[in-house]
């Protein structure tokens, strides 16, 4: 391109000079279409006309190409339509500014009582009584669940809520507990032990296939069959314990006579999963 740009400058004075104007660089001086190869002035600068001095005005043609060609580019990405970023461009920052972030609730008592179901989070028609909140500043080690966990020790706080409806009402029940950590590593030493050791903490659990809640969980049933009055499995005592950050919680259902006694847990743990991501989150409980 530049050799063909210099010898089009040294054939055509008129176009060198129209060129030389465009780029506020000095022309040749011309008479007719000829060129002179001498000196050329154009107001208070004078030049020559060399093979330098053409090699020059060439490159400065292609400067000059680059940026219209460069301008037409944006003008054209600055009218289209297009809303998609490129494929390799960074994400966009977030507009929520870290100040504006809700800072997690710490793992204490009271963040274990906000997270815990109330009685507007239950069905009242399913569970009707709602039992008084057992909130306290202590180690799990005395539940019966972390009885082969040591690392239950670390644990700042825990709390348990039961609702049901009462020995008279079909024993329809569902119990939350909720250990609080310092952090999230020592809420996964508790979980890791207590899923390993349910059956030596309970000799009657054995661990089922449910759905998953938090950042790990386990399925748990417990005296699953009624071998008195029917040999078949009715799963009407079963839990889910799951760890979510720096919590672990524990939804248990239990002597539910109902249809929905084996897919009823689903909802609880939900409900509890749900409520300990808001704590996680700075949310309001």
């Amino acid at each position: 391109m530049r050799a063909v740009l210099t010898e089009e400058i040294s054939s055509d004075a008129e176009f060198a000079e129209q060129l030389a104007a465009l780029l506020h660089a000095p022309s040749h001086q011309h008479t007719g279409s000829r060129v002179t190869p001498s000196r050329t002035s154009r107001g208070p600068l004078t030049t020559n006309n060399t093979r330098a001095r053409r090699w020059s005005l060439a490159a400065g043609i292609v400067l000059a190409v680059l940026v219209v060609a460069l301008a037409a580019y944006g003008g054209v990405r600055l009218f289209d339509n297009d809303d998609d970023p490129p494929r390799n461009a960074p994400a966009e920052p977030s507009t929520t500014r870290p100040g504006d972030r809700a800072a997690a609730l710490p793992p204490t008592a009271d963040t274990v009582r906000r997270i815990l179901p109330d009685r507007s989070s239950m069905d009242a028609r399913e569970y009707p009584w709602a039992g008084t909140p057992d909130v306290r500043r202590t180690s799990a080690t005395g539940l019966s669940i972390c009885r082969a966990a040591p690392t239950c020790r670390m644990a700042t706080a825990v709390g348990a809520v039961t609702f049901g409806r009462g020995e008279n009402e079909g024993e329809n029940r569902a119990e939350f507990l909720v250990i609080a950590f310092p952090d999230d590593a020592a809420a996964h030493k508790a979980y890791v032990d207590i899923v390993q050791d349910i059956e030596e903490a309970d000799p009657g659990s054995r661990k089922v296939e449910l759905e998953p809640r938090g950042d790990e969980s386990q399925g748990i049933d417990q005296d699953g069959t009624d071998t008195e009055n029917n040999p078949t499995e009715r799963h009407i005592n079963r839990s889910l314990i799951f760890r979510q950050g720096a919590f672990i919680g524990i939804a248990h259902q239990m002597d539910d006579p109902t249809e929905q006694r084996s897919t009823r847990i689903h909802g609880l743990s939900a409900l509890l999963a749900d409520r300990i991501a808001k704590a996680e989150a700075g949310k309001s409980l």
